[in-house]
């Protein structure tokens, strides 16, 4: 542990934490014991320097110094320390791991990805205490979960939450700004743990008070019932309910597998959040999803005024319109507890379709109001991979790309795959297509010789896209297709296949994805390309191969260029434009122009019979003996 300094002597009484008490209420019920202001108490535990207020992000979790001054002189462990804050969330929080101690970080995490707080929102139930001797002079506790956005009802009391002074309508304690003090007005001795610290209006101060201003001094354990008031039993029993499961997932290691993203790194936390993020920048889109009129309503009033100023256009003069309830939770306990409720309903589904359905209006109905807003949100987003794919905008099938904002540069596979990114070959093999793709040549409208090659092409895009993600584009840089052959492919079959024909293009490449993932003998094809990018077709093998075919003795005379890139294209089962000796330097330009011609020729149907049927007869064979040596070969050489 920490050496602790000489001034953090332990105090003369300390308390026993209440459960779930959080730091600022432990530090109220200590001073009120002590009879001393919280600030004098944090002062001497280590959380303000000369006696200034404890700054709020001391809420998030104490550094080991401080932590251990604090242990020292409150007579606590240091899990007991550390419960006070919210570390105790760490693991099953992830928005608490975006805010670190400092104050600036803490105000952009508390509004963009609800990490926590400042303000609490408080049970008068609660507060009250349970009638024993301690909490009926001090109060009960201040519970630490009140400062997560994601709390807003209390399930032993089955009420929601308040956020609100009922004197003086203000919200409680916290931060007014970007900073803020754990405590209001720390310095008052003359205040009791459940009294409203908030200050009165300047000029109420009451005589005999002129070091303090003015506190409003309500009692909040008396508070009547207000958030959600006007909603009917069933509905802030949804409200109760949702809160039961959220605190079940903030309990550690509690997390059902059933529960949606409950197997996924950051837990159902993320998806959640989002959800609620995009249901209110796209309403009233989401409207359907909220339960009842009422709660759509709730919502209302907290995104409505979102959207007007979103929606308004800003003057020449102003770059970016600052919006501060845009991303944050909304204060309102029943507000929150509505939209909660709407995206618990779009999140609802376990069928990737079905979440799609879903999402996608919204997603199309935020870009048109906010697309920098939209892509800011949806860019760095930890979510699920269901829910990320259901987030990624599509062209036909496939991923959109063109533009570098958007859910299509979300890069998450289209499924899930046993195959691997290596194990996608550049151009889908003739016998794959032939088996599940080639019967849609019968009702494509436009045909050609280069239609089954487009074809090939497409549904390895869509292949290494199921397995890796990202746009055609970012799909064909990994698989080393040129990004003008794809660019030509898109045209002709966009010109060729009408809509619902790529549905079947789409059911097709499944259905190749689901033999892939089923075959134990699968070929790494990356590990092909990489083994023979500088192989060559060896002199006297190529006689060899030509020997005995009629009228293509000219050829064995000839470089065995053609030969090279043939048995290339096949070993690797690529395209023979991506050979690497067509790239390489030592190939002037007409050499490589009348090299491609060459290759294209032999490759035309018309052209495949006798002598060249045959000779590609005897290649395949030599190809098949090669790629039999890439795959035993431990290093990935020849």
């Amino acid at each position: 542990m920490t050496d602790v300094p000489d001034r953090h002597r332990p105090l003369a009484r300390s308390l026993v934490p209440l459960p779930e008490e959080s730091l600022p209420g432990f530090l109220l019920r200590l001073a009120h014991r002590l009879g001393r202001s919280p600030g004098r108490i944090a002062g001497l535990c280590g959380l303000a320097a000369y006696e200034r207020r404890p700054p709020a992000y001391h809420l998030i979790g104490l550094p080991d110094d401080i932590a251990a001054a604090f242990a020292a002189t409150t007579r606590l462990s240091w899990p007991e320390v550390n419960d006070l804050t919210l570390r105790r969330y760490a693991a099953t929080y992830p928005a608490l791991a975006k805010a670190q101690v400092d104050s600036k970080t803490n105000t952009v995490a508390q509004r963009e990805y609800w990490a926590f707080n400042a303000s609490s929102r408080y049970c008068p139930e609660c507060l009250s205490g349970d009638r024993s001797a301690v909490q009926s002079a001090h109060g009960g506790p201040w519970k630490l979960s009140w400062h997560l956005p994601v709390v807003f009802a209390c399930p032993l009391h089955h009420r929601l939450l308040e956020v609100v002074c009922p004197k003086c309508g203000n919200v409680l304690g916290g931060t007014t700004q970007n900073r803020g003090s754990l405590i209001r007005q720390p310095q008052r001795d003359d205040l009791h743990p459940l009294q409203c610290r908030n200050p009165m209006p300047e000029g109420s101060s009451a005589p005999g008070r002129v070091a303090h201003q003015e506190a409003c001094r309500a009692r909040l354990d008396m508070a009547p019932q207000t958030s959600g008031s006007h909603l009917s039993t069933e509905e802030r029993g949804r409200m109760i309910t949702l809160q039961e499961r959220l605190d079940r997932w903030l309990a550690p290691g509690s997390i059902e597998p059933a529960e949606p993203g409950a197997g996924e790194p950051g837990g159902p936390f993320p998806d959640l959040i989002l959800a609620a993020q995009l249901i209110k920048l796209s309403w009233p889109a989401g409207a359907d999803l909220a339960p009842t009129p009422a709660t759509a309503a709730l919502i209302d009033a907290h995104a409505a005024p979102i959207a007007a100023a979103l929606d308004t256009p800003k003057p020449t003069t102003s770059k970016y319109l600052r919006i501060p309830e845009l991303w944050p939770a909304p204060t309102d306990p029943a507000a929150c507890g509505a939209l909660l409720l709407a995206a618990d309903t779009l999140l609802s589904t376990h069928e990737s379709a079905s979440l799609r359905e879903r999402v996608q209006p919204l997603v199309q109905a935020a870009y048109e109001r906010a697309p920098k807003r939209a892509y800011a949100m949806l860019r760095d987003a930890e979510i699920s991979a269901p829910l990320a794919r259901s987030l990624v905008r599509r062209r036909q099938i496939f991923h959109a790309g063109g533009s570098s904002r958007g859910p299509g540069r979300l890069r998450v596979p289209s499924r899930d795959c046993c195959f691997s990114p290596e194990e996608v070959p550049q151009l889908l093999p003739q016998a794959w297509f032939d088996d599940h793709l080639a019967y849609l040549i019968d009702h494509m409208q436009q045909v050609n010789s280069s239609t089954v090659r487009h074809l090939r092409r497409a549904a390895s895009l869509k292949l290494m896209e199921m397995t890796a993600g990202g746009t055609w584009a970012e799909c064909a840089k990994t698989l080393g297709t040129l990004r003008g052959s794809v660019v030509s492919t898109f045209d002709a079959l966009g010109r060729a296949m009408p809509g619902n024909l790529w549905e079947e293009f789409e059911a097709g490449v499944e259905r190749i994805a689901a033999e892939l993932d089923s075959n134990p003998n699968r070929v790494n094809y990356a590990r092909r390309r990489q083994s023979i990018a500088t192989w060559r077709m060896p002199a006297p093998d190529w006689p060899e191969l030509c020997d005995g075919i009629p009228k293509l003795g000219h050829l064995a005379r000839q470089e065995p260029h053609l030969a090279t890139v043939l048995v290339w294209a096949e070993v690797t089962q690529s395209e023979h434009l991506n050979c690497p000796l067509l790239a390489s330097p030592a190939l002037g330009g007409r050499d490589r122009k009348q090299l491609v011609d060459q290759v294209a020729q032999f490759l035309t149907p018309a052209h495949q019979k006798a002598g060249r049927l045959e000779l590609r007869r005897r290649l395949d064979l030599y190809a098949v003996r090669l790629a039999v040596q890439c795959d035993s070969a431990p290093d990935g050489g020849q």
